[in-house]
């Protein structure tokens, strides 16, 4: 691998999504001048980390990162590969999204219970859910393709795909008379599926148009199973963090789902210019250089990548902690959005913010598990983090009554912990010369 070709893929994906983050801050701009730390705010914050969540199981996470290093293997037998991958996805995820559909009131009830006990605002936010929860088959779908794209060193239009989410949204937003949870929910939809027509056209175009079957070879199947399984939990722990917070958080007053969800969506911003786009264009080449046994250039792309995560996510973060308050005033502070909830945003971003060099080095550090098919590595490190995140979040809120802050600095102490561990088990694997 050439390492020139390496930083020029990663910084394209890296220009591509700082678009798609400046659009998204636009998003949030508007919704949240609109509508403020409202009870909608919330009911649309909280609720959508749902399918957000199930997502980073199906979608970019576990999936892209499980599929991505199968394709490469499967080389001859690719297309049957994939059309076993696709079938099995879609069969699943309609059935996931027509059981959530028919029986919202259950997951409402188990991922926002603070909501049960103001009825209008559990009902609502249960007919918000039946609104939003397909975009996790459409997204999925797009992920699926994205991962083929990836296989093939095509990194654009995946980095490129988000855009076209938060310009519907956007759009929605500015055009409604209202901005109720009805138009935010069709205007979840259009964008899913403005999504996934872009995809499919440009993986068609790459050779591959998916189709359905009926055999099913086992074979085949199991190098992306022994990834994707234990994938489920890693690939997403950073998500079920935050819904593990939501869900505390709808048990504080209102306005702090809001307050952590605009903190969780700045800390994404560095994550995902950044830490995906370096993991995801390293992935292949780190699976390559291990099918050809070159530890050498292996160990050589392994240290760029830990380096540029983890000095990246450290500027990142005291870029944050320093300028905290100037940040959320600059880009909140207007409309129904309060100088009081710019002073609670700012509490929960610093708090956050310890955590990015930790969050931005893990996401390659799981590329490398990944990669070197360590899943079991991936599996212990997501349950490590959810265990203890859960246990923090009760101490720091019922105990201590830290409220939303105290929800930040739980995941903190998570991500430090996992991060940690991750290294010691690369360098132990190294030694062992499993990689």
């Amino acid at each position: 691998m050439k390492i020139s070709n390496f930083w020029k893929s990663s910084f394209g994906f890296s220009a591509l999504t700082f678009i798609s983050r400046i659009f998204g801050y636009v998003r949030d701009l508007l919704f949240s001048s609109i509508l403020g730390a409202s009870v909608i705010h919330d009911i649309f914050v909280v609720i959508f980390k749902i399918p957000n969540v199930f997502r980073s199981f199906f979608g970019e996470g576990a999936l892209a990162q499980s599929l991505t290093p199968s394709i490469i293997e499967a080389k001859e037998n690719l297309r049957e590969f994939l059309n076993q991958i696709f079938t099995i996805l879609f069969t699943v995820l309609l059935a996931f999204v027509l059981f959530v559909i028919l029986f919202p009131s259950i997951f409402v009830s188990i991922f926002a219970p603070g909501f049960i006990s103001d009825e209008l605002k559990f009902l609502a936010a249960t007919e918000f859910l039946t609104y939003v929860f397909p975009y996790i088959l459409l997204i999925s779908l797009v992920a699926f393709f994205g991962a083929i794209q990836n296989s093939k060193k095509k990194f654009q239009v995946v980095a490129a795909t988000p855009i076209l989410f938060n310009l519907t949204l956007i759009t929605f937003a500015f055009f409604a008379e209202d901005l109720s949870l009805k138009v935010i929910g069709t205007s979840v939809i259009v964008a899913g599926i403005l999504q996934l027509l872009l995809n499919l056209v440009v993986t068609s175009r790459l050779g591959y148009f998916p189709s359905f079957t009926k055999k099913f070879n086992n074979r085949i199947l199991n190098s992306f199973f022994a990834r994707f399984l234990p994938a489920i939990l890693a690939a997403g722990v950073y998500q079920l963090n935050v819904l593990i917070d939501t869900i505390f958080a709808s048990f504080l007053i209102s306005g702090s789902p809001t307050w952590l969800y605009l903190s969780d969506r700045l800390i994404q911003f560095p994550m995902g210019l950044f830490g995906v786009a370096i993991a995801l264009v390293a992935l292949p080449d780190l699976t390559e250089q291990l099918i050809s046994k070159n530890k050498k250039e292996f160990m050589k792309v392994f240290y760029k990548g830990f380096i540029s995560t983890f000095l990246l996510g450290l500027l990142s973060g005291l870029f944050y902690v320093l300028l905290s308050y100037q940040i959320i005033q600059l880009l909140f502070f207007r409309g129904e959005f309060t100088s009081f909830d710019v002073n609670m945003t700012s509490s929960s971003l610093i708090a956050y913010s310890y955590a990015l060099p930790f969050l931005l080095s893990s996401k390659f550090f799981n590329s490398v598990f990944f990669a070197a098919s360590k899943t079991r590595i991936v599996l212990l490190l997501g349950s490590v983090s959810l265990l203890i995140n859960l246990i923090l979040n009760y101490l720091f809120i019922f105990t201590y009554d830290w409220g939303h802050v105290g929800l930040a600095l739980a995941t903190t102490f998570a991500a430090m912990t996992v991060w940690l561990l991750a290294i010691i088990f690369i360098f132990r694997m190294n030694s062992q010369r499993a990689i």
